[in-house]
């Protein structure tokens, strides 16, 4: 019996040497097949040369125990190799217990891998060994090998069976619970060191080679402790510029309290994992926008917590979200604080009833009539510049707002009303010596309130404003707009000398007809200033057109077929003008009703407009043109004559020829 339990405790023993070198790593003990096996081999002919003996040739160890764990543990080949070396062995010594050994190495090595098969992964995931199974296992083995003592000589079976009856099923299974409880401890450990370093490695792979920043900092000094490539490739710093300083260093000022923030809530266990967007200063002083993961870091071998962040460059979202941000408060063509941003900021200020305030709003004079006139584009363009100088008249602190197409709301802190008025009349004399086209001088209105936070409300002082800038407007607009028209018809001239010299001619012939028809004095005066304005809607025309020395093509006769509507409208503007406008807009009407731009038709239209439109086509058919010659007196009243009642007024015809021209409407 003692040797017995001698065996057993060389194999718990020899069981250290699982724990060691070679065999600290679990893929050795897959891939050492062979020195494993041969291993298990020794180990059982050495547990074999210390037996129990009953006889030559009949005797007892502890080899079923360290098969069946063997194959337990490491599996088919090893356990197979050294199984063979076993029966080799044991067929070397011979005897009557030949065939019952044999038995015992085959069936314990076959239990240990068949177990394997099924069992050793889902044992080896377990927290904790199932010792009922391991003994189970043991106790298994056990029997088959008590059922292998009948193959002994008959001789010898009795007193075998009754003195390892006890040892068999009490002793053995015990032992292979124990040297499959010491490897299987031995094999979890080696997995877990394994599972770790597999950790640590796909933690070092993921920080190192990931597309996005990612660093490790020390919670309790601030100190970057590791930075990967792509954090440092984003911020444009070396390894070496970055480890051990704070990211306070790097931190946007703007971004300093927030970061803060973050900081000591991730040190009160407020937050677990953090996220913001917070600024930092790349090495060549950019600034970059980084959406920030943060989360604490520790292991049980480190005395001191520390964060992983993870970057992403959220510049470009940032950029647009502050872009559609500035947009939904800001004026885009002035970029001054729109509509929507002043009606938010006047109820701000209604809410705070803060420091003295007075209210002004500025309004552009005839912006309309310029923008008929010279273009949207100019227009604009004398909008930005009116703002530019409004905004360099403006203390620092107080507020400027474009409210509308041509108004501007202005907002004074802690002034007086004498010193307000001092600046929007400074403001205006800068703006009055802009000019448009070289000449337009262009003006504006304005009306102020001052708030008084007790009597009444911000809102009643913006209408007092607003009704101020009404008033003044009525004495300031119309002039400026009869300047504009005036300064509309000399730009023209400027610009097509031919235009003035034919405006001149139709104004001439004009008033001589409209006294040959028997007009008054007034209206034949007025008809000569009509033919003097009746091409001022050119003005929007393409110089390039007014200028072509040939016939227009069909897209630029369209453009020029648009200066009568433009006419209209500018003067229409114009109060003291605006009886001018309908003979103007209608001078390229027919008699016949095929003009434009409205097809109206005999005394449809207006009588103005039918003086106007045979003075004007005499002298187009009279003055010179690049593209043709002209044609004579007579040659152009008899084409007057017989266009009459299709293009022009048969009874004007008549009158103009005979009257204004001298001569005689039957020889023509």
């Amino acid at each position: 019996m003692s040797n017995i339990l001698y065996n057993i405790s060389m194999l718990l023993a020899l069981s250290v040497f699982f724990t060691t070198y070679p065999f600290k790593d679990l893929r050795r003990l897959t891939s050492h097949h062979l020195l494993v096996g041969v291993i298990i081999g020794v180990v059982g002919i050495l547990v074999m040369l210390n037996p129990l003996r009953f006889a030559d040739g009949i005797f007892f160890d502890s080899r079923t125990i360290l098969l069946v764990v063997s194959g337990m543990v490491f599996g088919t080949m090893p356990t197979l190799i050294g199984a063979a070396i076993l029966l080799i062995y044991r067929l070397a010594i011979g005897g009557p217990g030949l065939y019952t050994g044999i038995f015992t190495i085959i069936m314990s090595a076959s239990i240990g891998i068949v177990w394997h098969r099924f069992r050793f992964e889902a044992t080896l995931g377990k927290k904790s060994l199932n010792s009922i199974e391991l003994f189970l296992v043991g106790l298994v083995t056990h029997i088959g090998m008590f059922l292998a003592l009948w193959l002994l000589p008959s001789s010898s079976r009795g007193i075998v069976v009754r003195t390892m009856a006890t040892p068999i099923f009490a002793i053995y299974p015990l032992g292979t619970y124990l040297l499959a409880l010491l490897l299987f401890s031995q094999a979890r450990r080696v997995a877990d060191q394994i599972e770790t370093k597999k950790s640590e490695r796909l933690f070092k792979t993921m920080f190192e080679e990931a597309p996005i920043g990612m660093s490790l900092t020390d919670m309790e000094s601030g100190k970057i402790m590791n930075i990967n490539q792509s954090y440092l490739d984003l911020l444009g710093y070396e390894r070496h510029e970055m480890e051990g300083r704070m990211w306070e260093e790097f931190t946007h000022p703007g971004d300093k309290i927030a970061s803060d923030e973050a900081t000591e809530a991730m040190h009160s266990d407020e937050a677990k994992v953090l996220n913001l967007d917070k600024r930092l200063i790349r090495k060549d002083g950019s600034v970059v926008w980084l959406n920030l993961s943060l989360s604490t870091f520790v292991t049980t071998d480190m005395d001191h917590l520390e964060s992983l962040g993870m970057a992403l460059d959220v510049t470009e979202r940032k950029n647009q979200e502050q872009r559609i941000l500035w947009a939904s408060d800001h004026d885009a063509l002035t970029s001054l604080y729109n509509r929507v941003h002043f009606e938010n900021y006047v109820q701000s200020l209604e809410r705070r009833h803060s420091s003295p305030l007075i209210v002004a709003f500025i309004d552009v004079n005839g912006l309309k009539i310029l923008n008929e006139a010279f273009g949207r584009d100019e227009g604009n363009h004398l909008l930005k510049r009116i703002a530019e100088i409004l905004e360099s008249h403006l203390p620092e602190g107080d507020y400027l707002s474009r409210v509308g197409g041509d108004e501007f709301a202005l907002f004074f802190f802690d002034k007086g009303i004498e010193e307000v008025e001092a600046r929007l009349a400074s403001a205006s004399d800068a703006i009055a010596r802009l000019d448009i086209m070289g000449s337009v001088a262009p003006s504006i209105s304005w009306g102020a309130s001052v708030v008084d936070w007790q009597e009444r409300s911000l809102n009643d002082a913006i209408k007092e404003a607003e009704m101020n800038l009404a008033s003044r407007k009525v004495i300031d607009s119309p002039n400026m707009r009869g300047k504009a028209v005036y300064a509309i018809i000399n730009t023209l001239y400027e610009k097509n000398r031919r235009e003035e010299l034919h405006s001149r001619r139709v104004s001439e012939l004009s008033e001589k007809l409209a006294r040959a028809y028997g007009m008054g004095e007034k209206a034949a005066s007025e008809l000569r200033l009509v033919g003097l304005l009746h091409d001022i809607g050119k003005i929007a025309i393409d110089e390039a057109i007014l200028n072509k020395d040939e016939e227009l093509d069909s897209d630029q006769w369209r453009q020029m077929k648009r200066h009568c509507e433009i006419g209209y409208r500018l003067l229409s503007s114009v109060e003291e003008m605006a009886s001018f406008a309908l003979p103007i807009l209608c001078h390229h009407e027919r008699y016949d009703g095929s003009g434009y731009p409205k097809a109206l038709a005999g005394e449809e239209i207006p009588l103005a407009s039918r003086i106007i439109s045979i003075a004007d086509a005499f002298d187009a058919m009279t003055a010179p043109r690049p593209y043709r010659t002209p044609l004579s007196t007579e040659e152009a009243a008899r084409e007057i004559k017989e266009c009459s009642s299709a293009q022009f007024d048969p009874h004007l015809a008549r009158t103009f020829v005979e009257q204004v021209i001298g001569l005689d409407w039957q020889t023509l």
